[in-house]
């Protein structure tokens, strides 16, 4: 399964947003039913959605082994606009007709189908344009009166298609008069615990011994472990004063969030880049090993 060109902003709140179009050999009509018909929704998308497409009524979710979930319709113009909220998230869907597929009449001619989702976890956007890439092949599916393919990203490499397609790979550098430290965040498409596996080899820790390699980079040897809680933290000191710290903490369904960082003296520009260039060579390491990680059954 292939990644679409879907694009990923924020809104004039900060807030992220990510788009994703399909186009649609179907009516509006026969789309909207689907975004709107609880025994329609059911086989496409990750939840039971209950609602009534009219504005401020309510919105109720299921997904399987949770409690239930809700949300309210913020707009509703069938059958080609519909908004709602899913807890802190919203959904913005659109259907327009697809002009260019050549039919003139608006109610017969194939649709082109929009989605805005609009939430909070910039770097959680991967996850969920994969979930949403994932649906929307599904919704296709039924629409064409096809059995939907639920396997969706098990994997995980659709995931790391998006994260290099959203530009989710980044790091940050927060610099002071006296230290600076390079930061980077990435939503990793394993759990934790075989996340540490992986960088510690299976080798039990302490503090006070050298941490293995694979928390370290060519440039920055790994030093001396000065906190440690297995399997979600370490952090140790190198020289010249300064320190790496490797957290893995919850994430989205696909697995564990890193949060790394790397705090040292000031350096020159070209060595920050360098640095950074350096860490997030490591990183998008483990994230391709992770990927040759059988997923959990």
């Amino acid at each position: 399964m292939q990644p679409r060109a879907d694009t990923l902003t924020r809104d004039e709140h900060g807030r992220s947003v990510l788009n994703l179009r399909r186009r649609l050999p179907h009516p509006a009509r026969r789309v909207w039913a689907a975004l709107t018909e609880a025994a329609l929704t059911a086989r496409w998308m990750p939840a039971e959605v209950d609602l009534s497409p009219r504005a401020a009524s309510p919105v109720r979710f299921r997904l399987p082994g949770t409690a239930p979930d809700g949300g309210e319709v913020l707009r509703a113009v069938p059958p080609w606009s519909l908004g709602y909220t899913w807890g802190a998230h919203e959904l913005h869907w659109t259907l327009r007709p697809d002009r260019a597929a050549g039919a003139a009449d608006a109610d017969t001619a194939p649709c082109v189908l929009g989605l805005r989702h609009v939430f909070d976890d910039h770097r959680g956007a991967a996850s969920y344009a994969a979930g949403w890439h994932t649906c929307l092949t599904a919704l296709a599916q039924v629409l064409d009166g096809e059995e939907p393919d639920h396997a969706g990203d098990a994997d995980g490499a659709l995931h790391e298609a998006y994260i290099g397609l959203l530009g989710l790979a980044g790091s940050t550098v927060d610099e002071g008069p006296e230290s600076l430290t390079i930061r980077l965040e990435r939503q990793l498409v394993r759990p934790a615990d075989e996340v540490w596996s992986l960088l510690t080899r299976g080798t039990p820790l302490r503090r006070g011994e050298r941490a293995p390699d694979g928390f370290g980079t060519v440039g920055t040897p790994a030093g001396e472990i000065t906190e440690l809680c297995a399997p979600r933290l370490l952090e140790y000191a190198w020289s010249p004063l300064g320190r790496t710290r490797w957290e893995l903490l919850p994430g989205t369904d696909h697995g564990a969030r890193l949060l790394l960082s790397h705090s040292c003296p000031p350096l020159p520009e070209p060595a920050v880049a360098a640095a950074q260039a350096a860490w997030h060579q490591r990183v998008e390491e483990l994230a391709a090993q992770l990927l040759d990680t059988p997923a959990p059954g």
